[in-house]
Formats: C-alpha cells, structure tokens, sequence
C-alpha cells in the first residue's frame, strides 16, 4: 500500500522523531560494548585495530546488512558525504531495507535447514513457500525472536494458514529427530547423542531426551484431514476393534458394492489424499503419550514406558512445566522463549554478535555446556541484558553492534586456531558465504536487486492457493459423498489395474514378435496409468467438492462453510467468468487464478522492456530480441538467492561456492575449490556480466568515455568500495587502453579474481 505525500511525510517525521529518542540510548549501548572490549584487551595486553576508513565500512557493512556489495552510485554517494554522522544513518537505512529481509532470510534458512523439497518431493512444496513467507514476514514486521520461536515451536494448522508449521514438515514425523533440533537452534545445547544412549562426553542422558522430547512428541504431521465428520466417512469402514477412531467419532461400516473390498477403499483414499500430503500438523500433544524405546537399557525405567513430559533439573529447578491442564507444548514453548531462561537469551544474543563479528563470544555457539566460559563473560552478560531489555528486537541489538568502534575497526586478518580465545581486536576477515557472492553478482547485474522477486512470491501464492482449493474442497464433503466418492476411485483403479495387466500381456506378446511399433503402445499405456489415477481423483473428489462451495457460493451461503473473505471472493470472481452451460472443474477454476496473478507480472515485463528499450536505443528487431532474451534470463536466474530454490541445485553457482545442502544445522561450506576457479574463468555468470545491458557493464561504458584510468576506477568502486592505488592504475592501464581488451571485460575479470572481492574486510 502506498502513503499519499502527506501520510508520507508524518510517517517520515516520526521516524526521524524515534530515532532521535533511541539515539542517547543507542549510542550509550555501543559505547558499553567498547568499554567492555577494551577492558578485555586490556587486560590481555592486546593492541586494537585502528578505526576502518569509509571505504572499508561501506563495503563491510552492506554485506554483513544487506547481504550484497554496495552499488557503484551507494559507494560513491557513502565516500561524497561530510556528515559526522553517515555512518549511523547508513546502518539505520540498511537495517529498514529489503536487503536486510533478504540477507537475514539466508542466515536463518540455514539455521532451521530449509529446503524447498523438504519430504515427500515436490508434495511439501506448499508447505515451504508458507514457510519462507512465513520467515520472510517476520524479518520485514522485525517480530521479536521469541515470539518467532514460539510460533514455531507451537505451529499446527494448515500450510496456507500458518506458514510456520514448515519447522515440523521438515522433521515430518520424526519428533526425535526434531528435538535434537530445537535444542541445538534454540538452547545451544547438543543432545543428539542422548537419543539412543547416555551422552559420552555431557550430563544428558537418554531419560532426560524422552522427557525433553515428551513436549513435542504430539505434534504430528496429518494427510489434511481434519473434519471430524469426514475422518469418519475414512477411518470407519472396517471391522471396529474400539468404540472410537482417532478423531473421536463412533466407528461404522457403509456398505460395499459388488468387486470392492476394504483393501480397494484403503487404496482409493490413499490416492485421495496424496495432494494434500505434508501441508497440516496436528496439536496433540496433550492425547499423544511418548514411551521409552524397546531396547531402553537403563535401571530408572523400563523399555516402552510412557515418559511424562519434563525438564531436566540442569536446565529448570521446576523440571514439571506442565500445569494447570496446559498443553505440553505450549508450556514447553514458554519455558524456553522466557527471559528466565538464560540459555534461550545467550544463544541468539551470541548467534547475532557471530553474524557480525565473524565469531562467537561463545564457540560453538551450538555446543554450549555448563563448563563453556565466554572469552568475555562481562560482554557476554551485557549482550544478554541488552536482548532483554530491547523484548528480543533483533535489530536492536544488531544496530547496537554495527555503531560500536569494536565493529568499525580494521579486520583482524590472522587466522584463530580451533580452541583459541579470540578478544576482538577487529572483525574477523570472512569470505564471503555463496549467498552474499552471489547476491553481489546480482547487484552487478541488474538495479534494485534488493528489490524481492514478485515472480517467486506469485509461485508461492498459486502453490498456497492450489493446497487451500483442494483442502477446502476435501473438507467440504459429506461423508456420505466422500465415501460414493472413494468408491468409484477404487472402481477406476481396478478398471486402470486390468488395463495394466491386459498391457502387460500386450507387451510381452509384442516382444516375442518384435512388433516394436506395440511394445511402444503398451509401455505408453502402462506410464499413463499414474496420470489417470490422478485425473480420476480430480475428476471424482475434488472437482465435486468444488462444484458443492461454488453452490453455496452462487446461494451467498459460502460464510456458513468458512470464514475466510479473500476465498469467498476468489470463488466468486472465477464463477463470474463461467460461461453459460459450461461445467468448471477445479483444475480450470486454478488455471484462471494463476493466469490472473501471472498476468500482471507479464504487464510489469513489457513496460520494463518498453522503458530499457527507450534507455538503451534499441530500434532493430535484432537488438530488441537480444533485450528481451537479456530481460528474461536476469528476471528467470539473476534472481537474489533468497528469492531462489533452496538450496540450489546441485552444479549452480551457489552449491559450488559451498552453500548449505540445509541437511544440517548451518552446513555451509566456505572453502575454496578448483570448481570455483572454473566457473570464474569460464562460468555463464561472468560472461554475461559484459552484456552491454548489465549495471556493471553500463558503469563502464560511461567511464570509457572519460579515460582509461576512470575505468579501472569504476570497477574497483563497484567491486571494492575504493579507487585502485598507483601501483593497481599502473599495473591496469596497458590492458584498459586496448579497447578490445576492455570489451572483453579483462579488467572486471581481473579485479573481480582478486582475494579481495571475495574476502569481507
């Protein structure tokens, strides 16, 4: 929503008027920070870095924020300014910018290993475009992190509804697994160990992860189902060995044609419900007890006993959280995310400072014990106290961090051993991860790449919308229409299953002939027999539950069925565009929603190329086909890397500078690798990087007409943050005169190879 001007200009004087409030505050936080860094060096006769110059700040804190190098136009504008205070201004601009979404969406994915395929295939898809709209919203609405983790922790629901149950799709149940997890991301502490066996080297013991886990066991992974009335018509078809099925209703027979027995109907509904599979969990925590496995060796219990959910005594005095009939997992929740619990404020407050500082007050900062000692414990406490104070705004502390003189110093460039107490003299110098390389080649390429991918969140909505049609339409059934409907896919199956077998048969004749024209045939028929299952289920199930809320739709009576407007509204709008006579399934009624959604993106396509085509003279039907090709793969591929496959495939530029494979806890890799240096030397991103349309290639060609030297400038204050030195002009100049040379992009490539660029300063 845009402000009108006036809007504009109050919301822009209220910013200005709670800066100037919080700035005492701010600047008294960053200056406890030094006292306490200093004090440590001090005290280790440590000399500190002298302050980092403008160039070096300007790079180091675009890419530690906003995840990207700045732009030649930022830079130059940064390094222009006399104000004394730019620096605070810039980190106040960075931390309210999409960058910082896109950047922060990165580090975390990482942290909860998020994977657009994270089970199932392509069928927890929804699931985690809910996810990542759900991380992304947070991080733009800068939600507090404990009222991030709550929502997690506690997350039931549908994908469509409550993004965040994408934390217990991706462990779809496997709780065990998952509590390892929580602990590890929340509570620093590693308990994986004590899973199947007394920790070997801590105080946990497999007692004390069942009783941990015991929180958490309930919340389950569902098939979508979750109309009582409904799990009925499903789960009460068989012989009743209890009065109750799981959802409580009384369990009954309906009667079977003729050909169809109990296995077909089981078949039926598994095909039913594939589509919906890994988009709902389930709260029962307070129903679903969790017992000792059957090989527990231990004296203080037996094997398969029930555990009652509990906290062990090194992490609470009052291990039984659980009162008063709350759920498990709610008083688990809000046990961990309490500012009493120290170990919850210790782990983000000491994640953030890493982020920045390149290493943790505490490392690991996941392996957190009761003997682990801070290498600054006053630091450390201070840093917790600050998070507390601030109700867990990331920001604030972050912002805090960035204006300290221990931040704005020079890097420390020597390497620290494993084990070695670092005191912080300087940032540690970094590589860049794959996301801030990849992210700083998108700048390079194109303007406002901190601008979000409008096609990757209509992606998302379609997906959502898609999983929200088909679960309202499941759900909107009768029983006694969902089980005519489960009836006639067990026909179809049976039907499709003779058909395979008569195929078959088919096909073995056919080979014996060697007629390879009816081997093609038959194997044809056989591969189809996936496809038409899932027509029939379409056709069968869910293009009737839609055909039943169009009705109530058309009768104004679609309020009584769910309460959700924007539904309402898109049943009614497809309805409007139904011809006369004319019967609209589902698939047809998505269709036109999708369409609807992808036509805007293709209205904002043309009058992009309309605008690039004025700004680059591009007359000739040659050229405008080269601008379009150009426009199709920078908005399809040159895509930042949150707005991207997660995590990419195997071969793209990203997996082979070491992003994570998101199997483990942040599991990137930032080693350097003979894969690297190929895709530098010969890989389509750079090549592209000279296309005459790219940003940086632009930089360039208005240097060029200046001289030589402003286009080694150019590429240093695009690349680097800095103009090139005496020695670097000198060492360039020869190959920047050879215009041919320049055309090739020698210079960039040079540059660009250097440690430098790929080092965070």
């Amino acid at each position: 929503m845009k402000l009108n001007p006036l809007c504009a200009l109050l919301a822009s004087f209220a910013t200005s008027a709670l800066l100037a409030h919080a700035a005492p505050e701010l600047k008294a936080t960053a200056a406890k920070i030094d006292e306490l860094v200093n004090a440590k060096l001090t005290k280790e006769k440590i000399q500190p870095n002298k302050p980092a110059s403008d160039e070096i700040f300007v790079r180091r804190v675009y890419l530690d924020v906003a995840g990207r190098i700045p732009t030649l136009q930022e830079t130059t504008e940064f390094l222009k300014s006399s104000d004394t205070d730019k620096r605070t201004q810039l980190i106040d601009k960075l931390l309210a910018g999409d960058g910082y979404v896109q950047n922060f969406y990165n580090y975390w994915a990482d942290i909860l290993r998020m994977k657009t395929q994270m089970v199932g295939g392509g069928q927890s898809l929804p699931a985690f475009y809910g996810y990542s709209r759900w991380l992304k919203d947070s991080l733009r609405d800068n939600k507090p992190y404990d009222e991030m983790v709550r929502e997690v922790v506690t997350a039931d629901g549908k994908s469509y509804e409550n993004g965040a149950i994408g934390f217990y799709i991706r462990d779809y149940n496997m709780p065990l697994d998952n509590m390892a997890v929580t602990t590890q991301i929340f509570l620093g502490t590693s308990m994986v160990c004590a899973q199947c066996h007394n920790h070997p080297f801590d105080k946990w013991t497999q007692m004390d992860y069942y009783q941990m886990a015991a929180h958490t066991y309930g919340m389950t992974g569902s098939n979508g189902v979750t109309n009582p009335l409904l799990a009925q018509a499903i789960y009460g078809g068989g012989p009743a060995k209890k009065k109750t099925n799981r959802y409580g209703g009384a369990v009954t027979k309906f009667d079977l044609p003729e050909g169809i027995e109990r296995k077909d109907v089981g078949r039926a509904m598994t095909e039913i419900l594939r589509p919906l599979r890994y988009n709902t969990v389930l709260d029962q925590t307070d129903k679903k007890a969790l017992a000792l496995p059957h090989d527990y060796q231990y004296s203080d219990a037996k094997p398969k006993q029930k555990v009652a959910p509990l906290i062990p005594a090194s992490f609470s005095k009052d291990g039984n959280i659980v009162k008063d009939g709350a759920k498990p997992i709610t008083a688990y929740a809000g046990w961990m995310t309490s500012k009493e619990n120290p170990r919850f404020t210790t782990v983000i407050a000491n994640r953030l400072w890493k982020k920045l500082m390149g290493q943790g007050i505490i490392e690991p900062v996941d392996e957190i014990t009761d003997s682990t000692v801070p290498s600054n414990p006053q630091l450390m406490t201070f840093l917790e106290d600050t998070m507390k104070a601030a109700n867990y705004d990331m920001k604030a502390i972050l912002r805090a961090i960035l204006n300290s003189q221990a931040y704005q110093r020079e890097a420390y460039t020597k390497d620290v051993e494993l084990g070695e107490v670092y005191n912080f003299p300087g940032p540690l110098l970094r590589r860049m991860s794959a996301e801030q390389i990849w992210d700083s080649m998108v700048t390079l390429y194109k303007p406002g790449a901190d601008i979000p991918s409008i096609a990757t969140k209509v992606d998302g909505e379609i997906a959502l919308r898609r999983i929200e049609w088909l679960d309202r339409a499941l759900n909107s059934l009768s029983p006694q229409q969902l089980q005519a409907c489960t009836i006639a896919v067990a026909q179809k199956q049976k039907e499709l299953a003779a058909e395979v077998r008569t195929a078959q048969e088919t096909m073995d004749a056919a080979s014996k002939a060697k007629d390879e024209a009816a081997i093609r045939a038959a194997r044809k028929a056989i591969q189809s027999q996936r496809k038409r299952i899932d027509e029939a289920v379409d056709a069968v199930v869910y293009d009737a539950g839609f055909k039943r809320f169009a009705e109530l739709a058309r009768e104004g009576k679609l309020d009584d069925f769910t309460k959700d407007a924007d539904f309402a509204k898109e049943v009614a709008a497809v309805l409007k565009l139904k011809k006369d006579g004319e019967d609209l399934g589902m698939d047809e009624a998505l269709d036109i929603l999708a369409k609807q959604r992808r036509a805007k993106l293709t209205a904002q396509a043309k009058a992009r190329f309309t605008a690039d085509a004025g700004r680059f003279e591009v007359n000739e039907k040659n050229e405008k086909a080269s601008l379009t090709a150009w426009e199709n793969y920078r908005d399809t591929f040159m895509l930042r890397s949150a707005d991207l496959r997660s995590p990419a495939p195997n071969g793209h530029f990203l997996r082979d500078f070491g992003q994570s494979d998101r199997e483990l806890v942040q599991n990137a890799n930032n080693d350097a690798s003979v894969s690297q240096a190929l895709t530098l030397l010969n890989g389509k991103v750079f090549n592209n990087l000279m296309n005459r349309y790219t940003v940086i290639a632009r930089a360039m060609d208005r240097a060029r007409k200046e001289s030589p030297e402003a286009v080694i400038d150019s590429v240093y204050l695009s690349l680097l943050s800095r103009k090139a030195t005496p020695e670097e002009q000198a060492l360039l100049k020869p190959i920047a005169d050879n215009a041919d040379s320049t055309d090739r992009g020698d210079v960039l490539w040079t540059v660009l190879n250097t440690r430098q660029f790929f080092f965070i300063q």
